[in-house]
């Protein structure tokens, strides 16, 4: 029997930020660590990015400032710690060619703009792009994981979600370095989000309503074979999950889009919300 995620707590956003109210539109759909006790949470029906202290009461260190972006709204966010910056995604965006690639907006901590970047893949529809990022650095090198709603143009037999690494290049741009296919265990019905962290990796399906979480070796980069596990949220009020970030080896803090007209009532209950959960172990 698939083992549930224990709630440590959570609460609706709009408690937590500055001048929102019951009736704002909190589309939350990403969210990572900001310090040692604060995260960044990106909406994608805003050009803003909220800071909002883990304790998730309210205090002096939540805010919400502006992002300006080539696009409205981002899919997910991820953050390089030692240096510094704020990496937030864009779905999908037209090129100059008329070609559709995701796109990743990249500030310092304060919000400055520092540059935007086109991803390589292609992808054949607007609203069918990525859905998560997460920034690694490894031997020095930097790295950027994106992860496919689904296997957009390579699709394979068999095969569930996928991952498109890239590496940064000395000019600040992003090149493709490899795919991570996810096995039949994250076979999930859409893939919402994703996190990495301490060798691990955790990937969210909203439809499915599951998390995945695997180790990954780092120098393979692939995952561990036999280290896959899925987890259910608390309820099935919770449908609208749509960004998590490690916060310890065994504890994830997420954020939930807003619930959509043809979801049951009850995803309500927790949509624009923030949440953290621990991983039970085995």
């Amino acid at each position: 029997m698939t083992q549930k995620l224990e709630l440590v707590r959570e609460t609706k956003l709009f408690r937590l930020i500055p001048g929102t109210t019951e009736d704002s539109r909190l589309e939350a759909s990403g969210v990572a660590l900001a310090d040692d006790s604060s995260v960044f949470v990106c909406f994608d029906n805003l050009n803003q990015v909220a800071r909002i202290d883990i304790s998730l009461k309210r205090g002096n260190k939540n805010r919400l400032f502006p992002t300006p972006s080539l696009g409205l709204g981002f899919e997910d966010i991820a953050t390089d710690l030692e240096y510094g910056r704020v990496f937030c995604l864009i779905e999908t965006l037209e090129d100059f060619e008329g070609a559709l690639h995701g796109f990743v907006a990249e500030y310092d901590m304060k919000g400055q703009f520092i540059r935007c970047a086109k991803l390589g893949t292609q992808f054949k529809q607007q609203n069918k792009g990525f859905e998560g990022l997460a920034y690694v650095r490894l031997r020095g090198r930097e790295h950027l994981y994106a992860l496919c709603e689904g296997n957009h143009g390579k699709e394979r037999k068999g095969s569930g979600g996928r991952i498109d690494v890239f590496e940064r290049s000395r000019d600040g741009s992003w090149k493709p370095l490899r795919e991570i296919f996810l096995p039949k265990d994250a076979e999930f019905e859409d893939y919402a989000a994703l996190t990495y962290g301490s060798g691990k990796i955790a990937v969210v399906s909203q439809e499915s309503a599951r998390l995945w979480v695997a180790e990954i070796d780092e120098k393979e980069r692939k995952v561990v074979q036999g280290s896959s596990k899925v987890y259910r949220f608390p309820s099935k009020s919770y449908g609208n999950v749509e960004g998590i970030a490690w916060l310890t080896p065994d504890t994830l803090i997420a954020v939930s889009d807003r619930k959509k007209s043809q979801q049951p009532s009850r995803c309500a209950e927790m949509d624009q919300s923030i949440h953290i959960f621990r991983v039970p172990a085995r």
